[in-house]
């Protein structure tokens, strides 16, 4: 019985760092997947976003290396943390005030997250109208602060994602925004 314990506990202490891989790889490609609405909504508007294509990077096909996946979320978060700074001219100063008026007191990461994506989809209708609005970003449109760290970055980028996909303060918002630059096209 000591034998087959012992066996037991020696192939899982020299198989542990394979299945912390793989537990690794299932999440990156989980959160790479909870990711693509939001990076698919700014790569239409921004292409320029987009950083070197997999087919370019990997040859023909997408290739299936150890490691693509962790690779992959880590191009998607730089990809959307890109498509951020080159919405920052179209942000709406009022975005923050805007969500507070529909979501109220609530969890102040739950309020950040809806805020950051309010202001991703505001500046991307913006964007997509050639607006750039005169005034710098009301506070609070500033990306949550995230430690450097990918799984943690990914986490909370897949908060943002999820409220950008389901909030309806940012479908408020959004609403908002084109309400507004309908009215600016129709006096130009």
């Amino acid at each position: 019985m000591a034998g087959a314990v012992c066996v037991t506990l020696g192939f899982a202490g020299a198989t542990a760092s394979a299945w912390a891989d793989r537990a690794g790889r299932a999440r990156a490609r989980r959160d790479h997947r909870r990711l693509g609405p939001l990076w698919s909504a700014m790569r239409a508007a921004l292409p320029e976003i987009e950083l070197v294509p997999p087919e370019r990077l990997f040859g023909g096909r997408r290739g299936r290396r150890r490691g693509d996946v962790r690779f992959a979320l880590y191009r998607r978060i730089i990809e959307i943390r890109d498509g951020q700074l080159a919405l920052r001219p179209h942000l709406h100063p009022a975005v923050p005030r805007w969500v507070a008026e529909v979501v109220g007191p609530a969890d102040a990461e739950e309020l950040a997250a809806v805020v950051e994506a309010a202001a991703i989809a505001a500046g991307l209708e913006a964007a997509r109208a050639g607006h750039r609005f005169p005034v710098g970003p009301g506070e609070g449109c500033v990306p949550h602060p995230v430690p450097a760290d990918l799984r943690e970055e990914a986490a909370w980028l897949v908060k943002v994602a999820a409220a950008y996909t389901g909030s309806p303060a940012v479908a408020h918002v959004r609403g908002r925004v084109r309400g507004e630059l309908g009215r600016a096209a129709v006096q130009r």
